[in-house]
């Protein structure tokens, strides 16, 4: 009988101890389950200021036996809501809802969310978030990055110049989009002492729109190059854009006012070599490329010769028939070395138009009253091409021209400032300005501003 006590009682050690390991194992299985367990990020991309759902997933565990401290965040996350419930994929899980909501775009590393489970503690760690800019809150940007590292972001205020360069020396920048879509506008406008020259221009410009995903990437826009023709601050031209947005709106963007130091640097010996060189940078700047005056070298016109020209021209602007006074006029220019200049807009050809379309305008209002309505739309569409016409003709003669009777053509009207173009006399030139004793001139892409008595003006 004792014998058969003792056997069962070993039987019996036996049996607990084989529960006691598998319980163990099972235990040590379920902590290691716990250790690797993660919260998750929703999926898809995440954006600022919107609310994003964490999910923690525990297996094998009541949601009675679960429960979860409010995380504790960084000051640029939001903690909205806490949810514990049963996890329909597994029997016996739970499911942990955590809603927070994300002030910056960056990625976040947050602390682990403390989680008692049977009442004991753990520690499971959020995955890494990368959040984003939330589309429908941005506005487009600007951002201007010049060659040389300097980065310019609209919005910006620069009082003082960026950087210094020197006399002659080429700025070379590309302009850049940010947060939008679609550019619908974009421009600049040219200063009178600067040379501004779009180099690229890229994809955006055409205005397509792009592809709706958000993207917070710098699109190029275009690129150009700046060369600033007078010492001291130079400001660079001014330039605007207008964008689409993702949330549809349009901004007009406007890049700050960029200042510049133009200094002069080369000595006496490389001065001088400048000015005996056709390579230096003035002449070359305002030296035309293709165009249609030619920039082969003559011997200066006279003054007499000039007149005689602007007397030329201002025959063939008032002749009844300028055919006679054209040729004669290119004769004497082809003497002079002059191989293509400009034709004269005729005086009476203008007044001709004006009074043929004055006539079909009476005309077509006439039809129009005794209700001959075929004839008098006739009249209307033969009315519109000569008052376009008509218009084309009048606006030659606003503008102002004369001939150039040669001299120091220069940055700015004042005679100290340093001489900027290599206009040859006798050319036929635009006056653009007038400041006192100084007139701004323009010859195709090149100007400046010389004496007002070193023109003969074509009347």
């Amino acid at each position: 009988m004792e014998k058969q006590r003792a056997d069962r009682t070993v039987n019996i050690f036996c049996r607990l101890l084989i529960i006691l390991s598998f319980a163990s194992a099972v235990c040590a299985q379920s902590l290691s389950d716990i250790r690797r367990l993660q919260v998750t990020p929703p999926s898809g991309v995440i954006y600022t200021d919107t609310e994003c759902m964490f999910t923690l997933v525990i297996p094998n565990v009541k949601p009675a036996d679960v429960q979860v401290d409010n995380p504790i965040l960084p000051s640029d996350v939001n903690f909205i809501a806490l949810r514990r419930t049963d996890y329909t994929g597994q029997n016996n899980s739970t499911e942990v809802n955590v809603w927070l909501s994300f002030r910056e775009t960056k990625v976040y590393a947050l602390p682990p969310l403390r989680v008692r489970i049977a009442r004991r503690l753990y520690e499971i760690p959020f995955a890494p978030v990368s959040v984003e800019q939330d589309p429908s809150a941005t506005t487009p940007c600007l951002v201007m990055r010049f060659d040389n590292g300097v980065t310019v972001v609209d919005g910006d205020r620069y009082d003082s110049p960026l950087f210094s360069v020197r006399a002659g020396e080429k700025i070379r920048f590309t302009l850049y989009l940010q947060y939008a879509v679609q550019i619908v506008q974009f421009a600049w406008s040219v200063s009178k002492d600067a040379l501004f020259t779009e180099l690229e221009r890229y994809e955006i410009t055409a205005g397509n729109p792009r592809a709706a995903a958000f993207s917070a990437e710098l699109i190029p826009v275009a690129r150009f190059e700046w060369q600033p023709l007078v010492l001291g601050e130079s400001v660079l031209p001014p330039m605007q854009l207008t964008a689409t947005a993702y949330s549809g709106s349009r901004a007009r963007l406007v890049p700050p006012e960029v200042k510049v130091t133009v200094t002069v640097l080369p000595s006496a010996e490389e001065q001088n070599a400048e000015s005996d060189s056709n390579e230096s940078y003035f002449s070359y700047a305002f030296t035309e490329v293709g165009s249609s005056e030619t920039a082969k070298a003559r011997l200066p016109i006279s003054e007499a010769d000039c007149e005689t020209l602007a007397a030329l021209r201002m025959r063939e602007r008032h002749a009844l028939i300028p055919l006679k006074a054209a040729a004669e006029r290119r004769a004497f220019e082809k003497e002079l070395g002059i191989t293509s200049g400009q034709r004269e807009p005729n005086f009476t050809l203008f007044v001709l138009l004006a009074f043929t379309t004055v006539i079909f305008i009476a005309v077509m209002c006439a039809m129009f009253a005794v209700k001959k309505r075929i004839t008098a739309f006739v009249a209307l569409g033969i009315s519109c091409i000569l008052l376009i016409l008509t218009v084309f003709f009048g606006m030659q003669f606003l503008s102002q021209y004369g001939i150039f009777k040669g001299g120091a053509i220069r940055s700015v009207p004042d005679a100290s400032s340093r001489i900027v173009s290599p206009i040859e006399s006798g050319e036929r030139v635009k006056i653009e300005e007038n400041a006192g004793e100084w007139c701004y001139i323009a010859y195709g892409t090149t100007g400046g501003w010389i004496l007002c008595d070193a023109i003969v003006l074509i009347k």
